[in-house]
């Protein structure tokens, strides 16, 4: 109940709960997000318990060492694209520590002096739950109530908290659930996943003519740099540039066509583009 006698629900953390009512927080998630917020959470609101509930033992290390993070590196990006299935999932399954479920050491071992200096202190806030996963979760008229067992002894216990927070991740979304109709004219790899072009452009088959290109959901071809910032400007280049020559293939086709094959604006927009490509 808040001061005007009317109750507060805090679910997944909306609406957001007046500083009263917050007493106990649960953060799902072992990546660098859930870490963050558990920091964030416990450092925010002082007299508050923070509960961290993963399935892995503890927290695991950021690999950004200056070798591995050459994964990122736009030449890398042709070594995936080139390399066979099995290399592709052998490069994923080596790097994934660069940037999945992993945490800057910094903020690890920051974590880990707040729970050691706690028990010290005999005022244990902040709780790391292990080896443990959330099995059922239930709405209270001021939060929530969440089932959390671990893993080890199937043990179980119901923690009574003011909202939850999840940090689990993601997974990148198959293109062809947007595009209607579309899809059935797009082309799949041996995998049954979108067939994707060196230039992010969609493979797709005839009668569709439309360029559509993919950015974001392209690990599975382009690598683990595909969701990441770190070749933002090179792949928006190599966009660029893919649509120029497109651009300017279709002109030349529909010269060769004779007149009325295209539409006039094709120039203009070509040469706009063009431009804007080299600079």
């Amino acid at each position: 109940m808040n001061g005007s006698g009317t109750t507060t629900t805090c679910w997944a953390g909306w609406p957001p709960c007046p500083p009263a009512v917050r007493q106990r927080f649960v953060v799902v998630g072992a990546g660098q997000s859930a870490a963050e917020v558990t920091e964030f959470l416990h450092t925010r609101y002082p007299q508050a318990e923070v509960m961290a509930v993963f399935a892995r033992y503890g927290y695991s290390p950021a690999d950004n060492s200056s070798f591995a993070n050459q994964i990122f590196d736009p030449a890398a990006v042709d070594d995936f694209y080139d390399s066979p299935p099995p290399v592709k999932d052998m490069l994923n399954a080596y790097h994934r520590s660069t940037n999945y479920s992993v945490v800057d050491i910094d903020l690890i071992d920051e974590l880990y002096r707040r729970v050691y200096q706690e028990k010290v202190h005999g005022r244990e806030r902040l709780h790391i739950m292990r080896a443990s996963r959330l099995t059922d979760l239930r709405r209270l008229d001021d939060g929530i109530a969440a089932d959390v067992e671990f893993m080890p002894t199937g043990r179980r216990e119901t923690i009574e908290a003011d909202l939850i927070v999840f940090a689990t991740g993601y997974r990148s979304r198959d293109t062809r659930q947007i595009l209607g109709t579309m899809s059935e004219h797009c082309l799949d790899d041996a995998a049954g996943r979108p067939l994707l072009g060196r230039d992010y452009r969609l493979m797709t088959g005839p009668p569709a003519s439309a360029e559509l290109y993919v950015l974001g959901a392209t690990e599975h071809s382009h690598g683990i740099s595909s969701t990441l910032l770190s070749n933002v400007a090179v792949r928006a280049g190599e966009l660029l540039q893919s649509v120029v020559a497109r651009s300017a293939a279709a002109r030349a086709a529909a010269r060769a066509a004779g007149p009325g094959a295209g539409p006039e604006s094709a120039a203009g927009r070509s040469g706009e583009l063009g431009e804007l490509a080299s600079r």
